[in-house]
């Protein structure tokens, strides 16, 4: 989704249309009970008898009402929704990141269910509750999506590559993972701990405040944001860290942990089974273990969401098949088929999230939930930008090959994150 600012800019266009659309949305040709819902790449054979099932149950159950289904391709989704939400001709219920979300919020084209539907919050964990309640300068609080469905990780390790190089138990927290670093840069100089650099969510999940609770600016120039960069710093000094994960365009750090060059990969908790087909070698050696996290962080959980546009001719209806989508049989349902997680109440405890056999990949599930079932998890901060987080990676480049420190680093990137804001 295009930074905050970028959506902010469609604000006056939106509010010109708002009025225009008043008579009537994208959604009020056809019948006058007509809903329509947008998805984001899921019309294919996996995915669409579901949704045509899913879609025949809600017209059954409330007669005389039509869902009109738009799947948009992956290439250009935000744009698309950008688009239609400066015309005044977004879909009635759309599907989107949290960030996505937060934009619309921002321009004023979406819902507050906090006072539209209320008792929408009853059918979520608070955490997933949260995760879409949004505040700040500008913006009304309240909440502005539907949470849906959740993914989230764990921790791989190719214990061939720690035992090779003098590491012999499996760090499971984070000091022993910057530790088992060291003993690998002075054991195996040039073999990686990691690919990767630090994210927004890997300093969260550090400890790092990552917004005021204003939700006004970003914060992550702390104590704890800095200490986890120079941890960083320290292991690209040490060999341990990959001279790849440096450049901004890398995205291999997946396809270095399978060719075994990579010592740890943090990654989706499904996995397994693409190491067991791909890099049998690795998979014979894969150890797994909790996210890492350090002390006073949650682990870091990403949401996708379903938003309800204020054009909306039905909105009331609209909020109501959002509800039906998100409740916690169809939720159980499309989380099993997508290899993802529920945000409804309860359906974290479904024996598909909650497996018990002595497979690698029951143990990465069963592991991965979790968090969830606890319902102790953050969701990054959806005023962050993607000039934002693109400016994190490249600052943080810059403070590992000794351009600046660790502080100046996250100093210039918070700068960059709260102008996003305004």
């Amino acid at each position: 989704m295009q930074s905050v600012k970028k959506a902010i800019a469609l604000t006056g266009a939106a509010v010109m249309m708002l009025s225009m659309a008043a008579c009537g949305s994208s959604s009020t040709a056809g019948s006058d009970k007509e809903v329509s819902f947008q998805t984001w790449n899921l019309k294919n054979d996996t995915y669409t008898p579901y949704f045509e099932s899913l879609i025949k149950e809600f017209e059954k159950d409330n007669p005389g009402v039509t869902v009109k289904w738009i799947d948009q391709p992956a290439d250009g989704y935000s744009d698309k929704i950008n688009a239609d939400a400066a015309a005044g001709t977004l879909p009635d219920v759309v599907d989107m990141s949290p960030n996505g979300a937060y934009s619309l919020a921002k321009a004023g084209v979406i819902a507050n269910l906090s006072k539209d539907d209320p008792k929408g919050a009853d059918q979520f964990t608070d955490s997933s509750w949260g995760a879409v309640t949004f505040k700040g300068d500008d913006l009304e609080e309240g909440a502005y999506a539907y949470p849906w469905y959740l993914n989230s990780g764990v921790q791989y390790y190719n214990t061939a590559v720690l035992q090779q190089c003098g590491v012999t138990d499996v760090p499971t927290t984070m000091d022993d993972f910057f530790t088992a670093a060291s003993t690998i840069g002075k054991n195996c100089p040039g073999t990686n701990m990691v690919a990767a650099v630090p994210t927004l969510e890997s300093l969260g999940q550090y400890g790092s405040q990552l917004m005021n609770e204003d939700q006004t600016e970003f914060t992550f120039n702390d104590e704890k944001g800095v200490e986890l960069v120079q941890h960083y710093i320290d292991m690209y000094k040490e060999k341990s860290l990959s001279a790849d994960a440096l450049n901004n365009q890398w995205t291999g750090e997946g396809d270095a942990f399978k060719e075994g060059n990579v010592a740890s990969l943090s990654g989706s908790a499904y996995s397994v089974s693409d190491f067991e087909e791909n890099a049998p070698k690795v998979y014979e050696n894969l150890a797994i273990v909790e996210r890492l996290i350090g002390e006073g962080g949650k682990q870091n959980v990403a949401m996708e969401t379903l938003v309800v546009s204020n054009t909306a001719k039905n909105k009331d209806l609209a909020m109501k098949f959002a509800r039906f989508v998100t409740n916690k049989k169809n939720q159980t349902e499309f989380c099993t088929k997508s290899h993802t997680f529920p945000s409804v109440k309860g359906a974290i405890d479904d024996p598909a999230f909650s497996p018990t056999g002595d497979s690698m990949q029951d143990k990465a599930v069963a592991l991965a939930a979790k968090a969830v079932k606890d319902d102790n998890w953050f969701a990054s901060p959806s005023p962050f930008s993607e000039n934002a987080k693109t400016a994190l990676r490249e600052q943080i480049a810059l403070a590992i090959q000794g351009e600046q420190t660790a502080k100046e680093a996250l100093d210039k990137v918070v700068k960059i994150a709260n102008e996003d804001m305004k």
